[in-house]
């Protein structure tokens, strides 16, 4: 990533370009139509099925796909770094449902047809739970890492609860838009036990 937030690859121009469109639409969080989602300038073979996802339907499934197998390794330190019964409940409810989430859009993957490298992986953006962030995470216990596991779940709930919203009101593929809709459930659900 260059300076400012900025991709500097082919397709990483292509998220930029796509940024500053949704930006624009506010749309805030949906990223990438086309480059990026096949990380070059032809759009890739696709069956029928595979047909019936847009642009926007890839790219979220992509995106959120990356955000939640990026939470998961966060979620796995809960029980060992927390004293709190309260804390080790909240880790295990968003476990339960990331993972739920994983399944759902890893099939979703596969039916659009997408490649088998995600794009998003390991990009930095609100929400996305970062390595510096996972080393610190790790290196604190009980009340701290509490906080700051609070912190990161409730920034990651919040930027998927965004992408999801633009899923929900710009996506077409009936599968994602229903996710995307049990993604802002499980939202407002988690949200209220964060504190």
């Amino acid at each position: 990533m260059a300076a400012r937030g900025r991709l500097t690859s082919p397709a990483g121009m292509a998220c930029n370009q796509c940024m500053r469109l949704f930006a624009g639409l506010g749309i805030v969080g949906v990223l990438c139509l086309g480059g990026c989602v096949t990380g070059s300038d032809s759009p890739p073979a696709t069956s029928d099925a595979a047909s019936s996802f847009t642009a926007t339907d890839r790219a979220w499934i992509e995106i959120t796909t990356a955000m939640d197998e990026q939470l998961v390794p966060l979620l796995d330190l809960v029980g060992s770094r927390t004293g709190s019964a309260a804390v080790r409940e909240l880790g295990a409810q968003a476990g339960a449902a990331t993972k739920a989430q994983l399944s759902d859009l890893r099939r979703l993957h596969d039916q659009a047809g997408l490649p088998a490298e995600n794009p998003h992986q390991g990009m930095e953006m609100p929400g996305m739970v970062s390595p510096a962030q996972m080393t610190h995470a790790g290196a604190l216990r009980d009340a701290e890492f509490d906080s700051y596991f609070k912190k990161c779940l409730r920034d990651h709930l919040e930027q998927t609860g965004r992408l999801a919203l633009g899923e929900k009101s710009s996506g077409t593929e009936p599968q994602t838009v229903s996710l995307a809709a049990r993604v802002l459930q499980e939202r407002d659900r988690l949200s209220p036990l964060i504190g």
